[in-house]
């Protein structure tokens, strides 16, 4: 995979959640082009490119930057706003999620949190922007995948691997748009760099449209395994979340996920690939994309 930002006139890039998978994937590529890149963490970095900065997430002493991209948690953005303005940015971009839409009627009280958390942290930044004359772009990713490390796809090849089924509720026909890390990443890339980019919010989904039950075989025979899966009725699948929840890995588990299996979760990525030629590929597990066993 190579970037886009090489074609264009060197800009002074700064970038949050350099650690992440999407952020570990990032950094050598803006590496390659050249571009003055710094990384800002509260920790140690856990990635080493020669050609990145890494700076302490509180100092912004004398920095100035053309463009910023944020992986971390939007909600996490707001606290660098005034930091960013006071490096006279020109555009930032940020990693939000169709979750917004997705969570906001579901049945559990977390996740409707969660989705209107999502939304509070796109209006703050769409607000500021708008009042500085920054221009701002928010990108939100559907399914993402890749690597054996994002928290969808490997999620349930781990329980496949440890238990050697997958408990789905009847029908499982919800369809899905599982969308590659390395997709979502070119995206921010044009993003970052794309000239006149009008400012707004642009869906980052899949290349194909699966339902659940066709992307749960096509994770099994990535797998070598041998399809098995066992349909359940929805109150006795909600009864094995329940009980799944009481493991530290499956804590993060919500019952209202049962009755999104057979929920459609589909969006409109065509603004995405018109301006930022966003060209997502069909869902292909390669052997990296899974998790070691």
């Amino acid at each position: 995979m190579h970037g886009t930002l090489d074609k264009r006139p060197q800009l002074r890039i700064g970038i949050l959640g350099g650690s992440s998978l999407l952020g570990e994937r990032t950094l050598p590529l803006l590496a390659q082009t050249g571009h003055p890149t710094s990384a800002f963490t509260r920790s140690l970095p856990k990635v080493s490119c020669p050609d990145v900065t890494w700076r302490n997430a509180d100092n912004w002493h004398g920095l100035t930057l053309d463009t910023f991209l944020s992986f971390a948690p939007i909600w996490v953005l707001p606290d660098y706003l005034e930091r960013l303005a006071s490096a006279h940015v020109k555009r930032v971009v940020a990693l939000s999620s169709t979750s917004r839409f997705a969570k906001q009627a579901s049945p559990d009280a977390r996740e409707r949190a969660l989705a209107q958390r999502l939304v509070r942290a796109e209006e703050q930044l769409e607000q500021w922007a708008i009042e500085r004359q920054i221009e701002w772009v928010i990108l939100r990713p559907t399914m993402i995948y890749g690597f054996g490390r994002d928290k969808n796809i490997s999620q349930i090849a781990r329980f496949i691997q440890r238990f050697g089924f997958f408990p789905l509720i009847d029908g499982a026909t919800g369809l899905r748009q599982p969308v590659h890390a390395d997709d979502v990443i070119q995206a921010c890339l044009s993003a970052l760099s794309t000239p006149g980019l009008p400012s707004g919010g642009y869906n980052l989904s899949g290349g194909e449209v699966l339902p659940y039950h066709t992307m749960v075989r096509r994770i099994f025979q990535a797998l070598g395994c041998p399809e098995r899966t066992l349909p359940l009725p929805a109150k006795a699948l909600t009864q094995v979340v329940s009980i799944m929840r009481c493991l530290p890995r499956y804590r993060h588990l919500s019952g209202a996920l049962v009755a999104r299996m057979n929920q459609d979760l589909v969006f409109d990525h065509s603004d995405a690939s018109d301006r930022l030629g966003f060209a997502p590929r069909a869902f292909h597990l390669m052997g990296e994309d899974l998790p070691g066993r």
